[in-house]
């Protein structure tokens, strides 16, 4: 499932060797101090009687104030801090010290300060560098999550070794580490730590949010317990909507008790290599999540987390699947093993291989979460030319979706899923959208237009008998060029170009999540669908353009954007697909296709394509909204290559008294002009009325002003 706006791209450092310090003196090497620390899912920390801690003496870190912390997985055991209330998010008593989150394993984003502030801790409370790392207690972070920082360690004079038998390994050690324990320790267990921390010994205890329940707080509670620390660790999430690192769960703090702990010097911390466009890289696989997601580590050890591009897998484990991706297929049991057959595939092929990555040249290098975005091509002939391509071949052989990004070679992977289905393979030998059930197509009483922008043409103020819809009566617009002394616009029609301009994504998926009400008594599909149909004269899928930097962009939309909508489209017997390359052929398959704000601007061949595909019938709508300049008037021009006067208004529409969620901008309308016959539900032998108003002059198509021959029944699932 794709989710937008999430983390920023991983920060990078300098370079890392073997600096050859010990752990007396490795401290000498640093100057002035670190900036910030960044906890991606982190819980905060209590007293020792389960209270806000407020014990100032205690704390090294606190979340910045802007923090807040929450319940997350509303079993009722957090406890929430006052408004006004410092979050500590690392704690130390004695030798002992707590983190909220596993702050520096292989997924941490380095180039913070997260690896110089623990190496830090280990050289302020290890006598020693002997460090035993407990792998005894059913850790999911266990070791191998942390032998990028481990392997920073020993660099630094440290000895890291993993032990199932940490009470065994005590002894020798001088410091050790535990995260999260899913497995209680035992009495005789907990005897061996406090004897360890009262010898001297450094003990360091990683906890993490209590998100989906898979904290163990308890289990490190117990061991707090039993060495009488004066803090304990909380069953929460802390959240920072203002100081994160791209979104609320990742938040980032420097609010340091550098006058009571010596962990913050500033030293040269761990650095990714040098990566670039154009360039292949051989790295070892080290270990598969599942089909779509690897860890690699390249050849100066440097350990990476690779999303496979282009591709999406189903979701293994307890992880929730969108099920509304995944055309024709309905059941979640089906797809968590096809995520497993699909995990297996991968570590067939993948585990344990050295491997080529590459990357695409209209993605970024790194994507969701700071994982790398690349290809991974596999040497099966073992000759040296990593001649079998892996995002292709999972999408080929039916255990992957094509991921609706703007990758370049997304409309040929999309080839290969077309293959697929057609022939049933694996995961979608159980796909039939013909049996989806017919979802939200009743009578259209109500719409709402998220972030919407007016609708006007190129000379002004458009015919309001060109609006099939208008907000209500209360709206207003901010920050307009032009505004209207009566109903704003939301949505405006050209018959004779075969183009309409909405002020609004209007099928954006966002607003399906829990943390709005429920819009499945809004009509957004089914209007959508019945404009498409109107415009349109001929059959084929509804098609929606991603290759012009919809993908990410704020208030644009591509397919990953309207899985809902998709699901909607299977109940009414029309097909779904994203193209991203307007001359490849693709558009053959679409009656109309959906243009979203588009960040980057259309070239010449590709109006020429779009041109083409109204002249045999096809239908355009282009959907605005609250979006940048660059992309409105890339919109724009758009509509003025397709013969329109439709153009998309500046500014925004707000609406305090009809809305969503109390937000005034989602406004929401029922003012519409029923002459469109757009209100009744998508029915695919609806006959709608000709041209009204406009113009004057048809545009490109040349064909007459009606729905034709459409009958709304082809898939389009080959070629």
């Amino acid at each position: 499932m794709r989710r937008r706006a999430l983390l920023k791209m991983a920060a990078a450092g300098a370079l890392l060797g073997s600096v050859g310090v010990s752990t007396s003196t490795s401290a000498l090497a640093a100057t002035g101090t670190i900036d910030s620390l960044v906890f991606d899912s982190t819980a905060s920390q209590l007293n020792a009687d389960g209270e806000p801690l407020t014990d100032d003496s205690l704390v090294a870190v606190w979340a910045a104030e802007t923090a807040t912390n929450v319940d997350e997985d509303g079993n009722g055991d957090a406890v929430v801090y006052p408004d006004d209330g410092d979050i500590p998010l690392v704690s130390s008593d004695g030798g002992v010290v707590g983190f909220g989150a596993p702050i520096v394993d292989n997924g941490s984003a380095f180039g913070f300060g997260n690896e110089e502030f623990v190496l830090n801790v280990l050289d302020a409370e290890a006598d020693g560098s002997a460090v035993a790392f407990d792998d005894g207690h059913g850790q999911f972070y266990d070791s191998g999550s942390f032998s990028q920082f481990s392997s920073y360690a020993e660099d630094n004079g440290y000895e890291v070794d993993a032990t199932a038998d940490l009470a065994g390994a005590l002894p020798d050690a001088d410091a050790a580490i535990v995260t999260s324990p899913s497995v209680a320790f035992t009495d005789d267990e907990l005897d061996a730590l406090a004897t360890f921390v009262d010898d001297g010994g450094a003990l360091l205890l990683f906890d993490q949010s209590d998100f989906s329940n898979y904290d163990a707080t308890d289990n490190l509670n117990e061991i707090a317990s039993a060495l009488d620390l004066g803090f304990r660790f909380n069953d929460d999430q802390v959240i920072d909507e203002e100081n994160n690192d791209g979104i609320g769960f990742v938040p980032t703090t420097d609010r340091f008790n550098a006058d009571a702990f010596d962990y913050f010097a500033d030293r040269p911390g761990i650095a990714p290599p040098e990566l670039e466009k154009g360039q292949q890289y051989e790295v070892d696989v080290i270990d598969v999540a599942d089909g779509d997601t690897a860890d690699v580590r390249f050849p100066n050890g440097w350990v990476d987390t690779v999303r496979i591009l282009g591709i999406d897998t189903p979701e293994t484990g307890e992880t929730d699947e969108n099920l509304a991706e995944w055309e024709g297929l309905s059941d979640e049991a089906y797809l968590k093993a096809r995520g497993d057959a699909a995990s297996a595939f991968a570590w067939e092929k993948l585990g344990d291989e050295t491997v080529s990555i590459r990357f695409d040249d209209e993605e970024p290098l790194r994507g969701d979460f700071g994982r790398l975005l690349a290809y991974v091509d596999v040497d099966q002939d073992g000759d040296g030319s990593y001649e079998y391509p892996y995002n292709r071949a999972a999408v080929r052989e039916g255990y992957a979706r094509v991921y609706d990004s703007g990758f370049g070679q997304h409309d040929s992977f999309l080839q290969e899923e077309f293959a697929a289905r057609d022939e049933g393979l694996r995961l979608w030998a159980e796909s039939h959208p013909d049996a989806s059930e017919t979802i939200r197509n009743g009578e259209v009483t109500q719409l709402f237009a998220p972030y919407a922008a007016s609708v006007r043409t190129a000379d002004g103020a458009i015919d309001s008998k060109r609006v099939p819809v208008a907000a209500s009566s209360t709206a207003t617009q901010q920050d307009a060029d032009l505004t209207y002394d009566g109903d704003v616009p939301l949505v405006g029609i050209d018959q004779h170009a075969r183009v309409a301009m909405a002020g609004s994504a209007l099928v954006d998926e966002q607003f399906e999540d829990e943390e709005y009400p429920d819009v499945s008594e809004y009509g957004n599909y089914a209007f959508l669908t019945s404009l498409l149909d109107r415009l349109a004269d001929r059959e084929g899928d509804v098609l929606i353009d991603g290759g012009h930097g919809q993908f990410g962009a704020d208030r644009s939309i591509g397919a990953e954007d309207a899985a809902d909508y998709l699901r909607y489209l299977e109940g009414v017997d029309l097909g779904f697909e994203q193209v991203n390359d307007l001359t490849g052929g693709l558009l053959e398959r679409g009656r109309a296709i959906l243009i979203s704000a588009p960040a980057e601007p259309f070239a010449d061949e590709e109006i020429t394509a779009l041109q083409e595909f109204v002249a045999d019938g096809g239908g355009v709508v282009l959907l605005g909204g609250d979006v940048p300049a660059e992309h409105r008037e890339n919109l724009d021009a758009v509509a003025e290559g397709l013969a329109t006067d439709l153009r998309l208004g500046s500014g925004y529409v707000v609406d305090e008294e009809s809305n969503l969620a109390d937000d005034a901008t989602l406004p929401t309308t029922a003012n519409f002009d029923d002459w469109y016959r757009l209100f009744g539900g998508y029915d695919a032998d609806t006959n709608y009325k000709g041209p009204r108003a406009g113009p004057g002059v048809p545009g490109k198509s040349g064909k007459g002003p009606g729905k034709g021959k459409g009958n709304g029944k082809s898939k389009g699932h080959g070629d």
